[in-house]
């Protein structure tokens, strides 16, 4: 007889594991608070009263697939589209990246190593411009480069002993270089990428995870920045959906678990409330127990929402609560005419609010949006937020994102919008806009006059590893835990380290029950080699 899994939680990280476990045999449940899986990746529909905005679909934050992704492209290549092929077919390359800049012109790179001499031009031109037109020292554009090269050749007990515990501001030596320095390579390539703040980031995962993005680019060949070509849910989730309850997964959906039950160092069962969405209104209480049990939910969830009375005895599990979180989250503008910025990302640079943002219409190509609402949207402009807690520049000027009313928010980011790119030309005009819809996981306003945000992102700040734990916990034989806050090579709260975590549980899952099923995949992040992996072997010699 299969052995029961209950997972709480349907995100990247429980559908994951729910994909690699009905894979291998067991009997799969899994309970999701929405009425829809996919967590913080999926696509959200405007519910609106406006007919022009109506079903159009919104975001929690606009999806891509870094080159260094290897877990969520392995697991889309096996999930089958019923036209054949798989999901994985579904990620199409973008080519540029565009750096708006407000009160100076745009400078344009490639998102890819050159493959062609008007590529290698390109790229010549926009170091060129990134070295010149930011007026960054040569002095500091050099000690830039040098701390690449330390990251590179440090040893892993060096960068877990000294780079883990050291901030990505105080690693980069910000504070003795210049302002442009500071705003334009120690804090703004951080926030706007990852949604941290230099000052708090730990040096180990800021400088890793942007190794990886620089090393995807000098590769020949590389995938380096790949989007989906339809909104999320009709290019991943949905699909994925169906392949796993039609290998018999039992999905139960609208549930919310409140409590993970235990005695004698056990889970004995979860209990909680079904509920009705969006409201999350209670309507009848339920209970389920199982043979193992995985905790896929975010880390705010396992913090607040659901008693865990285990955390009094179990140090990984008490750890949780010092772990921290910050915002970064979507809005999405309905554009009369679709208006491709660059194709691919633009990174607002020196935007108050830290925005990135990406025209989706021209990466949609089967994908109509002007059959939805009143017919009069013809693109969609995706922005992520990631710096809430600063004021706004323009029509919010002197108040923070997270004090703003949403009417407030999508005044103030059209606003920054425009003035990065309204410079010689008017790129963006208020004519052209037809709508907005901002993640509906803002809520505003709480009790204290500020939003809250449902949905907030985990943040490794300096120090955090030793807070995070494995996904098996040797206390407790029978929980599994599977979330970014895990420790997993990625070491990053994206879909990627959510899938890492998903296949570490599963195979701490495997040896539990002593199966002889074949291991979960996981991959090491990519190290150069050569010179520099003598300089690492070096480094180790040197630090122990």
């Amino acid at each position: 007889m299969a052995n029961k899994v209950l997972i709480i939680g349907g995100g990247v990280a429980g559908m994951t594991a729910a994909h690699e476990l009905v894979d291998r045999g067991f009997d799969v449940v899994v309970f999701e608070l929405r009425a829809i899986p996919g967590g913080k990746a999926r696509s959200i529909t405007n519910r609106s009263d406006k007919p022009a905005e109506r079903l159009l679909p919104g975001e929690h934050g606009f999806r891509f697939f870094p080159g260094f992704y290897r877990h969520v492209p392995d697991t889309m290549s096996r999930i089958p589209l019923r036209d054949g092929g798989t999901v994985f077919d579904n990620l199409t390359q973008s080519t540029r990246i565009l750096v708006a800049r407000e009160g100076a012109p745009g400078v344009i790179a490639p998102a890819q190593f050159p493959r062609s001499v008007e590529e290698s031009k390109l790229a010549l031109e926009f170091a060129w411009a990134y070295g010149t037109q930011l007026r960054i020292p040569v002095a500091d554009q050099i000690h830039f480069a040098e701390l690449l090269a330390k990251l590179l050749s440090a040893c892993e007990r060096r960068r877990f002993g000294e780079y883990e515990n050291e901030s990505w501001w105080s690693f980069s030596g910000a504070e003795a270089r210049s302002k442009e320095y500071g705003t334009y390579m120690a804090d703004g390539l951080t926030r706007t990428l990852v949604a941290a703040r230099a000052r708090e980031m730990s040096a180990r995962t800021g400088g890793y995870i942007l190794l990886q993005l620089l090393q995807d680019l000098a590769q020949p060949g590389m995938q380096v920045d790949r989007v989906l070509n339809a909104p999320t849910n009709v290019a991943w989730i949905e699909p994925w959906l169906e392949y796993l309850e039609g290998k018999g997964v039992d999905y139960r959906f609208c549930h919310r678990v409140e409590a993970i039950r235990s005695d004698g160092g056990r889970v004995t069962g979860v209990a909680g409330h079904e509920v009705t969405w969006p409201e999350q209104t209670p309507t009848k209480p339920f209970e389920e127990t199982a043979d193992l049990y995985i905790a896929a939910v975010p880390v705010e969830v396992m913090q607040n929402a659901i008693d865990i009375p285990l955390k009094a005895s179990v140090p990984e599990l008490g750890k949780l609560d010092q772990l921290k979180y910050r915002w970064m989250n979507g809005i999405v503008f309905y554009l009369r005419r679709d208006v491709p910025l660059v194709h691919g990302h633009t990174i607002f640079i020196n935007s108050a609010w830290s925005l990135t943002a990406i025209s989706q219409q021209q990466f949609w190509r089967g994908y109509d949006v002007s059959k939805l609402g009143d017919g009069s949207v013809k693109g969609i402009l995706s922005v992520d937020i990631s710096e809430w807690e600063t004021p706004g520049s323009y029509t919010a000027r002197g108040k923070p994102a997270m004090d703003c009313s949403k009417d407030e928010i999508a005044s103030e980011v059209w606003a920054q919008l425009k003035a990065s790119l309204n410079g010689s030309r008017e790129v963006l005009s208020d004519a052209n806009l037809v709508g907005w819809f901002l993640d509906p996981d803002i809520v505003a306003p709480n009790p204290k006059g500020a939003d809250t945000n449902l949905e907030p992102l985990l943040v490794n700040v300096e120090g955090s590893w030793t807070n995070r734990p494995d996904a098996g916990l040797p206390a407790v034989p029978n929980l599994f835990l599977a979330a970014d806050y895990v420790r997993t090579y990625t070491d990053l709260a994206t879909m990627e380290g959510a899938n890492e975590a998903a296949r570490r549980a599963v195979n701490a899952i495997l040896d539990a029950t002593n199966s002889t099923a074949k291991r979960c995949q996981v991959w090491k992040l990519h190290e150069l080699g050569g010179p520099f992996a003598l300089a690492r072997a070096a480094d180790n010699l040197l630090y122990r």
